[in-house]
């Protein structure tokens, strides 16, 4: 029984196109691009791909694919000082890398290159030197769609964006871009399409150009596409680089334990994955400042509750996960945040949720301190407990076994 696998039906397009404002995040403290760069990239993308002939399926892979290309950011967080940060995405790993974690979504389609080789140039200049038709045409097609965003910043709806478009493609046409696809964008530069990239219609843009596409998952499948999120969301800072894995596998050992069904189980899984995605919006100046945060920090970082509820409450299907994630700082007391939930309103599942969270972060480095062990972790743990903050059973159980999870129970190994 316990092998058999379980399904979730999930949008595609709305998980994606959700957490791609995640991504936003990281791109603005990283390289200082403009919100909804991902959007945008996906909506050009795609509306190439049709006026180049590409099919439906294959175009909704490529904008899948755009929202996603720079999901290697993070990562080189954990490589280079403050001064280095600009210089990231010049490093040819951005895209291996971005590659290799976006090879774990459930494309309908092969996506191979696309990402890998959205930095060719035409003229052989690229990362991996391919010249003019030996680049894969969906990476020439994201190539010009992300650079033209990133020089032009569209998202602010000026009269003369038509007229910058088809300058700045003709002159890099034949250098950096396929000339096919500079071609293409000539023949859909309209002030429409133009309009359609502000921010405040990207949105309702991308539902028109790529229709909802419900698909059924295995947990398993999602469990894989949330663990890479996880990795992305926890590579933002050093203090963090196991944090939402770690609170997964404690999840997952404490489950098993409490003799939660898989189904929850798996659920439970996803949530830990996601519970700090609104984290990707906290300067990293406030993740690693090496003292204690004052007002205005601390309500920065309290408000990444708030933006991890809203991300993925705009997921159908999503709905418990992202209300489990939404109370992961609330107290049993009624004195946590950012819905000052009490004991009566939370379930077992939220109760659960924040127990981990709260030791898994115990365990850590901090800037300002260094990781406890589990004695000491227990102790402040207890201490919460005898506040009326946390949920005796769970923490008596956590004090029996939270020495025993381990990273290898993520990456869809779930049964």
């Amino acid at each position: 029984m316990e092998r058999v696998e379980t399904y979730m039906q999930v949008p595609l397009n709305e998980l994606l196109f959700a957490l791609s404002r995640a991504l936003d995040f990281v791109e603005q403290d990283l390289l200082g691009v403009t919100s909804n760069h991902g959007k945008r990239a996906a909506y050009v993308s795609a509306h190439l791909c049709r006026a180049m002939g590409v099919s439906n399926a294959d175009a909704f892979d490529m904008a899948c694919c755009a929202v996603l290309h720079d999901n290697a950011l993070t990562s080189y967080m954990l490589k280079a000082g403050p001064g280095d940060i600009r210089r990231l995405e010049h490093f040819q790993s951005h895209c291996t890398i971005g590659e290799q974690n976006a090879l774990a979504f459930p494309f309908t389609g092969d996506v191979t290159g696309i990402i890998l080789h959205h930095h060719e140039n035409w003229d052989g200049t690229g990362f991996h030197n391919l010249t003019g038709e030996d680049i894969p045409l969906r990476a020439a097609i994201l190539r010009l769609a992300d650079n033209m965003d990133l020089v032009l910043k569209m998202g602010n709806g000026r009269d003369s964006l038509v007229r910058e478009m088809l300058e700045h493609t003709r002159a890099l046409s034949g250098r950096l871009y396929s000339p096919r696809v500079a071609q293409a964008l000539a023949t859909v530069a309209t002030p429409e399409f133009a309009d359609k990239l502000r921010d405040d219609h990207i949105d309702q843009a991308l539902r028109e150009e790529i229709p909802s596409m419900r698909v059924d998952l295995s947990t398993a499948d999602l469990l894989r596409v949330c663990d890479i999120f996880a990795y992305i969301i926890d590579a933002k800072s050093v203090f963090t680089r196991n944090h939402s894995r770690g609170v997964a596998a404690l999840i997952d050992r404490l489950s098993r334990i409490c003799k939660i069904e898989k189904e929850k189980r798996n659920r439970l899984i996803i949530a830990a994955c996601l519970h700090d995605v609104g984290k990707l919006s906290t300067p990293l100046a406030i993740l690693e400042k090496p003292g204690p945060l004052d007002d205005a920090e601390f309500e920065v970082m309290r408000n990444h509750v708030s933006v991890s509820e809203d991300i993925l409450n705009n997921v159908r299907g999503l709905e418990q996960i992202a209300a489990w994630c939404a109370s992961h700082h609330e107290k049993l007391n009624g004195r946590g945040y950012s819905h000052r939930l009490s004991g009566a309103d939370l379930s077992f599942e939220s109760r659960l949720l924040a127990c981990c969270d709260i030791y898994q972060a115990l365990t850590e480095d901090r800037p300002y301190r260094s990781g406890m062990n589990h004695l000491q972790a227990m102790d402040i743990i207890n201490g919460m407990v005898a506040n009326g903050e946390l949920d005796p059973e769970i923490a008596g159980v956590l004090a029996g076994h939270g020495e025993a999870a381990n990273l290898n129970h993520l990456s869809g190994n779930s049964g």
